[in-house]
């Protein structure tokens, strides 16, 4: 079955600014994340909206992350 297409609008508090929220399920299923798709199911949680702004900025943070 087709994943649920669902798009919200965040705007700021002055209403001018307009940013795609999209659900994990979209954000592993596009084209632009098809190479990081496991790391990407990881770091994302079920139930939350991520910008792809978000997204890639926590694919950095954990890359650039020191082994332990």
């Amino acid at each position: 079955m087709a994943a649920e297409r669902k798009q919200e609008n965040h705007t700021d508090a002055d209403g001018k600014t307009k940013k795609r929220l999209f659900s994990k399920e979209q954000i592993t299923a596009s084209e632009k994340y098809r190479k990081e798709r496991d790391l990407v199911s990881a770091l994302l949680e079920e139930g939350t909206s991520y910008t792809f702004e978000t997204v890639d900025s926590m694919i950095e943070k954990y890359k650039k992350g020191k082994v332990k």
